[in-house]
Formats: structure tokens, C-alpha cells, sequence
């Protein structure tokens, strides 16, 4: 089992929720930072989330992970990063998150938003990071995206990684299958320890599926990787 430990750099900066004022507050567990709770600010953040720690690339990631300083109108302000990330292939990504609105020349807070992506990304450029700005548009890609991986986090937290797994892989082929053929070849395992696998197996990268636009049950199709 990967000891993520040993790869976390940053731990979470508390941010008071009086300075994140009109967004939502969600605390999940994270599995990929040893089931400790993440902290986010908004539906976007928590979406976001869901992405990074469904995405089986990721080793592990840390929320508000640090603080740089800028100059914006002769006066000194903050602004703390909202995700860093560590890919398997050693790829570090520090991550904003934004809805859209905000990075259009209307919105009341467009130039302090401007000078504050501008500061993030000079600090990943000189110190050798990848930066990079979401909005909603890259996060909520797909109609069922979100519920999906919702229920695989939800899944791999929730559970011990099932014994049956290799026999669940054993049925899946390099085209696709519709999960109730696995169900169908499996009869020796009940419905729900088969889509508990499933989930395991998507959340692991081990097989794929249309996580944007089908939602998880008997009519989706999986594939071996």
C-alpha cells in the first residue's frame, strides 16, 4: 500500500470562514490524504476535489497548501493557493479555482483576481511548478460526472479495498462490457459486492468508463485499461 506521507510537502493553511464569505463549506474525507478531512470553501472547490481525488494519476494533493504575498495598489495583500497536487510521473501542479464570472473584466473583484493569478503563476514559474486555473467549465465537464465520483470517493472511504477484486477484473475485456454482464458472469458475488469492486477498479484506474455521461449501474459499459 502507497505511504502518501511520504510525498506530502504542504499541510493545510486554516482559512476562517468569515474570509470565504457567501460560499459553502464542505468537509469530506479524503482517501488519498489518509482519510483526513479536506476542507473547501465552495461547490466549486469540492467539485474540483471529487476530480482530483477520482483522477487515479494522483499520488495525493493538499488543499489551501500555501501562502505568497503581492503588491496590488501600493498595498501588500495575501493570497493562498486553493489545491496542490503530485501526479505519479513526479508532476507538481498548484491549482486556483474560479468560477468564470470572476475572471471576466465586469466582475467587481476582476483586477484584484487578475493580480492575484498573475502572482500564483510568477511563483510556479520561478520556482519550476505548473500552475493552472480552473473554472467550472473544466471541472463540470459531463452530466454525470459529479455524481459519479461521488460515489467512488464515498466508496473507496467508506470501505476495506474488497478480496474479490482480481476475480472482477478477471471478467472485464479491453472493449467494452455492460455491468450487467459482469453481474450476470459473477453469480457466485452478490449485485453489491460487484459494483463495489467496480468502483474500486474505477477509482484505482484499473478499468474505465463514461463517468461523464452515464451514470454508474447496469446499463454502463466498462473496459480494461
Amino acid at each position: 500500500m502507497t505511504n502518501r506521507n511520504e510525498f506530502m510537502k504542504y499541510q493545510p493553511i486554516k482559512v476562517l470562514r468569515s474570509k470565504k464569505y457567501g460560499n459553502n463549506y464542505w468537509t469530506p474525507r479524503g482517501n488519498k490524504v489518509d482519510e483526513r478531512i479536506v476542507e473547501l470553501y465552495s461547490d466549486l472547490e469540492y467539485d474540483h476535489w471529487l476530480l482530483v481525488d477520482t483522477d487515479p494519476e494522483v499520488i495525493t494533493y493538499c488543499e489551501q497548501p500555501m501562502e505568497i504575498s503581492y503588491v496590488l495598489n501600493g498595498r501588500l495583500r495575501t493570497s493562498i493557493f486553493d489545491m496542490w497536487i503530485l501526479k505519479k510521473d513526479g508532476t507538481e501542479i498548484f491549482v486556483e479555482v474560479k468560477y468564470k464570472k470572476e475572471l471576466t473584466s465586469k466582475h467587481p473583484k476582476h483586477a484584484r483576481t487578475q493580480r492575484q493569478i498573475e502572482a500564483q503563476r510568477e511563483w510556479c514559474r520561478m520556482n519550476n511548478k505548473l500552475y493552472v486555473v480552473r473554472t467550472e467549465e473544466d471541472i463540470r465537464k459531463g452530466r454525470h460526472s459529479i455524481e459519479n465520483r461521488t460515489s467512488l470517493c464515498m466508496a473507496v472511504v467508506n470501505s476495506k479495498k474488497p478480496v474479490s477484486l482480481k476475480e472482477v477484473l478477471g471478467v472485464i475485456p479491453g472493449e467494452g462490457i455492460k455491468i450487467k454482464e459482469v453481474v450476470r458472469e459473477l453469480s457466485n458475488l452478490s449485485v453489491e459486492a460487484v459494483l463495489l469492486c467496480l468502483k474500486w477498479l474505477l477509482y484505482e484506474g484499473d478499468i474505465k468508463a463514461n463517468m461523464e455521461d452515464q451514470l454508474i449501474g447496469f446499463e454502463m459499459e466498462v473496459w480494461r485499461q
